[in-house]
C-alpha cells in the first residue's frame, strides 16, 4: 500500500506536515482507566479562552482554510471543533480506545488528529489530494447518505476505490472508515504546520501517539514524517513494525 500527499498539495501549503501512524495487529475492545483519565486531562486543560499559542495553532488552520476558499465557522477543522466543544460543556465522550487516544493528543497540542480502519480501504491506497468531484463520500453514522465532494476539495480518499475517508481536509470523516472496537489496522493522522510547530515538536507528537498506542492497544507500530521532502512512503500490512 502506498500512502502519499499530492505534490499540488505541499506546493500550495509548503508549510504543511502530516505525521501517519500505521498500527496492525491492535487490540482496540479493550477499555482502560488509565486511558479515560489521559482523555479527561487533556480535557480540562483547556482553558474557558484560548491561550496566546493555542491562537496560533488554530489561525493556521483558519488561514488555510480561507486559501481554500472555505469558510473555517462553516466548514470547521477538527481541531477548532473540538475545541469547542469543549468550551462548551460538550467534551468528546470516550468512544474506543484509538479514537480517545488520538482526541486526547489533538486536545494537549491543539492540531488536527484522525484515523481510519485501514481494512475499509480493501487494500487500496490511501492520498491526500484534490478531487475531481466523481468520488464518493458518505458522513460519519449516515452511511446512506452519499454524496460528492467539490472539484479541487482538497480529500483524503482510496484512489482505487475513489471513495472519500475525509472531506476538506479535516473537516468531516467517512462512516465506511470509521474505527470500532472490531479494528485490527489503523492509519491516524496528526496535522502540523510549521511554525508555530518545527520538526522536532512534530516527530515528539508522533512518537506520543505512537507509543501511546502500542501501549494501550499492543501492536506493531510503524511511524512517518510526510513533508515537501518526503511526500510518500509504502507500507504492508502484514509486516509494519516499529
Amino acid at each position: 500500500m502506498r500512502y502519499t500527499v499530492e505534490k499540488q498539495v505541499f506546493e500550495m501549503f509548503p508549510r504543511f506536515r502530516r505525521g501517519v501512524v500505521i498500527a496492525t495487529e491492535v487490540n482496540n475492545t479493550s477499555h482502560d482507566a488509565v486511558v479515560d483519565r489521559l482523555l479527561g486531562d487533556a480535557i480540562a486543560g483547556i482553558p474557558s479562552t484560548a491561550s496566546t499559542i493555542e491562537q496560533q495553532r488554530i489561525d493556521v488552520w483558519n488561514d488555510a482554510y480561507r486559501r481554500l476558499g472555505l469558510n473555517p465557522s462553516k466548514f470547521t477543522p477538527s481541531v477548532s471543533f473540538l475545541l469547542n466543544q469543549v468550551r462548551r460543556g460538550r467534551p468528546p465522550k470516550s468512544i474506543n480506545t484509538l479514537v480517545d487516544l488520538f482526541n486526547t493528543v489533538s486536545l494537549k497540542l491543539q492540531i488536527p488528529c484522525g484515523g481510519d480502519d485501514l481494512a475499509a480501504t480493501e487494500g487500496g491506497d490511501l492520498c491526500l489530494g484534490f478531487a475531481t468531484g466523481t468520488e464518493t463520500f458518505a458522513p460519519l453514522f449516515r452511511p446512506e447518505a452519499i454524496e460528492n465532494p467539490s472539484p479541487d476539495e482538497l480529500i483524503y480518499y482510496t484512489p482505487q476505490t475513489q471513495r472519500v475517508l475525509c472531506r476538506r481536509w479535516t473537516w468531516r470523516n467517512s462512516d465506511f472508515s470509521k474505527l470500532t472496537p472490531a479494528t485490527r489496522a489503523a492509519a491516524v493522522n496528526l496535522d502540523f504546520m510549521t511554525p508555530p510547530f518545527d520538526d522536532i515538536e512534530i516527530d515528539k507528537a508522533i512518537d506520543e501517539l505512537a507509543n501511546l498506542i502500542s501501549t494501550f492497544c499492543g501492536g506493531k507500530i510503524d511511524t512517518h514524517f510526510l513533508k515537501p521532502t518526503a511526500p510518500s512512503f509504502e507500507f504492508d500490512l502484514i509486516t509494519a513494525s516499529r
